[in-house]
């Protein structure tokens, strides 16, 4: 899957450390030391971003930890998947198809709100 040059730099205007990475079919975003709320525990994780449908969603934002101590608990319904080698962790969590990079990843952060 390729994103156009000016969705990889609207995202990075977000989330600056990032790279694009395939496996088991799937092209994956990968976040690093991505800044969550200050409330969240912990607070900054490394993060995957499924931009296709994958599971039953239009697409999924993984973490490297489950997030705790937000306002309301999230159902997290996909715990230690392994991708690229890795351990991740999804919430429950629909946005809808034909969002930009950007969109997709604030709205998906929405879910720790």
């Amino acid at each position: 899957m390729d994103f156009s040059e000016d969705q990889i730099l609207e995202l990075k205007s977000i989330a600056p450390d990032l790279s694009i990475a395939q496996d088991g079919g799937y092209t994956y975003i990968r976040i690093d030391n991505l800044q969550l709320p200050d409330y969240c525990k912990p607070n900054v994780v490394n993060a995957l971003l499924c931009p296709s449908q994958k599971d039953g969603y239009e697409s999924t934002l993984f973490y490297s930890a489950q997030i705790t101590g937000t306002p309301k608990a999230g159902n997290w319904n996909r715990i230690g998947v392994r991708i690229l080698g890795e351990y991740w962790y999804a919430i429950s969590w629909r946005v809808n198809s034909g969002l930009r990079l950007s969109e997709m990843l604030l709205i998906h952060l929405g879910a720790l709100r």
